[in-house]
Protein backbone atom coordinates (compact mmCIF):
# COMPACT_ATOMS: atom_id res chain seq x y z
CA UNK A 1 0.00 0.00 0.00
CA UNK A 2 1.28 3.82 -0.90
CA UNK A 3 2.05 5.35 2.02
CA UNK A 4 0.17 8.83 2.26
CA UNK A 5 1.02 11.99 3.61
CA UNK A 6 0.08 12.38 7.02
CA UNK A 7 -2.64 14.93 6.56
CA UNK A 8 -5.98 14.51 8.19
CA UNK A 9 -8.69 17.50 7.21
CA UNK A 10 -9.27 17.01 11.24
CA UNK A 11 -6.48 18.88 11.50
CA UNK A 12 -7.70 21.58 9.41
CA UNK A 13 -9.78 24.12 12.42
CA UNK A 14 -6.66 23.41 14.35
CA UNK A 15 -4.18 24.88 11.82
CA UNK A 16 -7.01 27.81 10.85
CA UNK A 17 -7.53 28.95 14.16
CA UNK A 18 -3.40 29.05 14.51
CA UNK A 19 -3.15 30.96 11.36
CA UNK A 20 -5.81 33.41 12.43
CA UNK A 21 -4.07 33.66 16.39
CA UNK A 22 -0.77 34.87 14.50
CA UNK A 23 -2.41 36.87 12.21
CA UNK A 24 -4.21 39.39 15.27
CA UNK A 25 -1.23 38.84 17.36
CA UNK A 26 1.09 39.95 14.78
CA UNK A 27 -1.63 43.14 13.66
CA UNK A 28 -1.85 44.20 17.53
CA UNK A 29 1.86 44.45 17.50
CA UNK A 30 2.26 41.85 19.64
CA UNK A 31 5.49 39.96 18.17
CA UNK A 32 6.65 37.98 21.20
CA UNK A 33 2.71 36.59 21.26
CA UNK A 34 3.33 35.81 17.83
CA UNK A 35 6.58 34.26 17.84
CA UNK A 36 5.23 32.00 21.01
CA UNK A 37 2.16 30.73 19.01
CA UNK A 38 4.36 29.63 16.01
CA UNK A 39 7.05 27.71 18.02
CA UNK A 40 3.98 26.07 19.45
CA UNK A 41 2.54 25.40 15.95
CA UNK A 42 5.51 23.61 15.02
CA UNK A 43 6.18 22.02 17.95
CA UNK A 44 2.81 20.92 18.00
CA UNK A 45 1.96 20.33 14.27
CA UNK A 46 5.18 18.21 13.75
CA UNK A 47 6.59 18.29 9.91
CA UNK A 48 4.07 18.13 7.56
CA UNK A 49 1.24 20.61 9.90
CA UNK A 50 5.06 22.70 10.09
CA UNK A 51 4.98 22.95 6.51
CA UNK A 52 1.86 24.14 5.78
CA UNK A 53 1.87 26.34 8.40
CA UNK A 54 4.80 28.14 7.08
CA UNK A 55 3.90 28.03 3.48
CA UNK A 56 0.36 29.63 4.56
CA UNK A 57 1.33 32.44 6.70
CA UNK A 58 3.66 33.15 3.59
CA UNK A 59 0.73 33.31 1.28
CA UNK A 60 -0.50 35.53 3.79
CA UNK A 61 2.27 37.93 3.75
CA UNK A 62 2.44 37.70 -0.13
CA UNK A 63 -0.94 38.86 -0.44
CA UNK A 64 -1.23 41.86 1.66
CA UNK A 65 2.15 42.91 0.54
CA UNK A 66 0.34 42.60 -3.27
CA UNK A 67 -2.92 44.35 -1.91
CA UNK A 68 -0.85 47.11 -0.88
CA UNK A 69 0.54 47.87 -3.95
CA UNK A 70 -2.83 47.84 -5.50
CA UNK A 71 -2.23 44.24 -7.42
CA UNK A 72 -3.50 40.62 -6.77
CA UNK A 73 -1.47 38.00 -5.27
CA UNK A 74 0.18 35.49 -8.48
CA UNK A 75 -1.28 31.93 -7.47
CA UNK A 76 0.63 30.26 -4.52
CA UNK A 77 0.67 26.21 -3.79
CA UNK A 78 0.35 25.16 -0.74
CA UNK A 79 1.83 21.25 -0.19
CA UNK A 80 2.05 18.77 2.92
CA UNK A 81 5.75 17.69 0.69
CA UNK A 82 9.01 18.36 1.53
CA UNK A 83 10.80 21.18 -0.43
CA UNK A 84 11.33 19.33 -3.85
CA UNK A 85 9.59 16.54 -2.82
CA UNK A 86 6.27 15.47 -5.41
CA UNK A 87 3.04 14.16 -3.77
CA UNK A 88 0.64 12.51 -5.67
CA UNK A 89 -1.95 15.13 -6.69
CA UNK A 90 -4.84 12.27 -5.94
CA UNK A 91 -4.11 11.41 -2.87
CA UNK A 92 -1.15 13.02 -1.62
CA UNK A 93 1.12 10.17 -1.58
CA UNK A 94 4.92 10.99 -1.57
CA UNK A 95 6.89 10.03 -4.60
CA UNK A 96 4.65 9.37 -7.43
CA UNK A 97 5.67 6.95 -9.92
CA UNK A 98 3.85 8.76 -13.31
CA UNK A 99 2.50 11.53 -14.44
CA UNK A 100 -0.40 12.60 -16.48
CA UNK A 101 -0.82 15.18 -19.28
CA UNK A 102 -3.31 17.73 -18.87
CA UNK A 103 -4.37 21.21 -21.00
CA UNK A 104 -3.97 23.54 -17.99
CA UNK A 105 -7.25 24.42 -16.60
CA UNK A 106 -8.41 26.87 -13.81
CA UNK A 107 -11.14 26.54 -10.57
CA UNK A 108 -12.62 29.48 -9.48
CA UNK A 109 -13.14 29.66 -5.60
CA UNK A 110 -13.46 32.94 -2.56
CA UNK A 111 -9.55 32.98 -2.79
CA UNK A 112 -8.98 33.19 -5.99
CA UNK A 113 -8.14 30.88 -9.28
CA UNK A 114 -6.57 27.90 -8.71
CA UNK A 115 -4.69 26.81 -12.01
CA UNK A 116 -4.03 23.07 -12.43
CA UNK A 117 -0.56 23.11 -14.41
CA UNK A 118 0.11 21.27 -17.01
CA UNK A 119 0.81 17.58 -14.77
CA UNK A 120 -0.96 15.12 -12.09
CA UNK A 121 1.23 13.07 -10.68
CA UNK A 122 0.36 9.74 -9.42
CA UNK A 123 1.26 7.10 -7.33
CA UNK A 124 0.71 3.15 -7.75
CA UNK A 125 -2.67 3.03 -6.71
CA UNK A 126 -3.85 6.15 -8.18
CA UNK A 127 -2.76 5.31 -11.52
CA UNK A 128 -4.08 2.15 -11.27
CA UNK A 129 -7.48 3.56 -10.88
CA UNK A 130 -6.84 6.38 -12.97
CA UNK A 131 -6.57 4.47 -16.06
CA UNK A 132 -9.35 1.98 -14.89
CA UNK A 133 -11.02 4.86 -15.47
CA UNK A 134 -12.39 3.90 -11.57
CA UNK A 135 -13.91 7.16 -9.72
CA UNK A 136 -15.39 6.06 -6.91
CA UNK A 137 -12.75 3.71 -6.17
CA UNK A 138 -10.85 7.11 -6.21
CA UNK A 139 -13.31 8.30 -3.35
CA UNK A 140 -12.69 4.70 -1.19
CA UNK A 141 -9.03 4.94 -1.96
CA UNK A 142 -8.98 9.18 -0.60
CA UNK A 143 -11.88 8.74 1.63
CA UNK A 144 -14.95 10.48 1.69
CA UNK A 145 -14.14 13.16 3.88
CA UNK A 146 -10.75 14.13 1.77
CA UNK A 147 -12.96 13.99 -1.33
CA UNK A 148 -14.24 17.38 -0.75
CA UNK A 149 -16.36 19.86 -3.57
CA UNK A 150 -12.65 20.99 -4.68
CA UNK A 151 -11.20 17.56 -5.06
CA UNK A 152 -14.46 16.60 -6.99
CA UNK A 153 -13.81 19.79 -8.77
CA UNK A 154 -10.15 18.93 -9.87
CA UNK A 155 -11.18 15.35 -10.86
CA UNK A 156 -13.52 16.58 -13.00
CA UNK A 157 -11.53 19.28 -14.71
CA UNK A 158 -8.49 16.40 -14.88
CA UNK A 159 -11.25 14.18 -16.93
CA UNK A 160 -12.15 16.93 -18.90
CA UNK A 161 -8.23 18.34 -19.83
CA UNK A 162 -6.71 14.74 -19.61
CA UNK A 163 -4.62 14.27 -22.88
CA UNK A 164 -3.37 10.69 -22.86
CA UNK A 165 -1.95 7.91 -20.63
CA UNK A 166 0.50 7.50 -18.02
CA UNK A 167 4.27 9.16 -18.39
CA UNK A 168 6.58 6.88 -16.65
CA UNK A 169 9.62 7.80 -14.61
CA UNK A 170 12.55 6.96 -12.91
CA UNK A 171 12.01 6.47 -8.80
CA UNK A 172 13.44 9.22 -7.41
CA UNK A 173 14.20 11.32 -9.91
CA UNK A 174 12.11 14.53 -10.57
CA UNK A 175 10.67 15.21 -13.69
CA UNK A 176 10.14 18.83 -13.18
CA UNK A 177 13.80 19.48 -12.74
CA UNK A 178 14.80 21.86 -15.28
CA UNK A 179 11.44 22.46 -16.32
Amino acid sequence: MTERIDFDLADAPWLRTLVQRVRSARDAGEQEEAARLEAYGRAEGGDVLGRMFDQIMASLDERDAALARGERMAPYGISAAEEGQLACDFCAAVDPVVYFEVTEFGIGGPGGTFLSGDRFYACPRCRELVEADDWKGMREWIGPKQFSIGTRMMIMGFKQHRKGGAVTFEPGTNPEAGR
